[in-house]
């Protein structure tokens, strides 16, 4: 294993013990001290990774994303040739794969927002603060820095969309991961419906 493949692994033994603590103790239940004492770290690797405990809850790690969003805005992280919209979806795929993506998480993220449902608006803001990120990449990428031209927030607002209505089939408890899509061709395929329900109005098989 890799330094970054243990590094990942690291900060998702960090995520989900503190989504477990959660879950059985309630935010307020433990402290980072006894977080870090279960999984064997310091209080300094701790925060090497997350800026507090809501954020571990979270999954909201620091920097995890920056030097994808930095390659991106200066042209990187996917093809070139991309569209901005195939441009975005393309990066979206690259950050999940950066911070990682398993169907048994998000069961247990729906568990913590079921204890601590103030962590809802936590992650709808830390959500609207990485759009704006993206949003900010996208026009350095495509050179739409008029401050009145809307498109970067356009195509970021709509890439987002698709994402939500991906992660509402893939994570569904009906959906079954070993017969369907990976969320990557899920995402690709929904952008294919989409990108033809505006061309024509019809299916892309009509």
């Amino acid at each position: 294993m890799s330094t970054t493949d243990r590094t990942r692994a690291l900060r998702r033994r960090m995520i989900v013990e503190a989504r477990r603590a959660t879950v059985e103790h309630g935010l307020h239940g433990f402290t980072i001290e006894q977080l870090c004492e279960t999984v064997g770290v310091s209080r300094r690797t701790f925060f090497n990774h997350f800026a507090s405990k809501d954020d571990a809850v979270l999954g909201i790690e620091l920097h995890a994303t920056d030097d994808v969003l930095v390659d991106f805005a200066d042209g990187g992280a996917v093809p070139p040739d991309l569209d901005p919209l195939g441009a975005i979806v393309a990066l979206a795929i690259e950050q999940m794969h950066v911070v990682g993506l398993d169907r048994a998480d998000e069961a247990l993220v729906r568990r913590v927002f079921e204890r601590e449902p103030v962590m809802v608006a936590r992650f709808l803001s830390a959500m609207d603060v990485q759009l704006a990120k993206v949003t900010d990449a996208v026009r350095q990428r495509f050179g739409w820095t008029d401050p009145d031209d809307r498109r970067a927030q356009l195509v970021t607002e709509t890439a987002a969309g698709l994402v939500k209505v991906t992660a509402t089939t893939y994570f569904d408890d009906a959906f079954d991961e070993a017969t369907g899509p990976a969320f990557d061709a899920l995402l690709t395929d929904n952008l294919r419906l989409l990108r033809a329900a505006i061309t024509n109005g019809r299916g892309p098989t009509e």
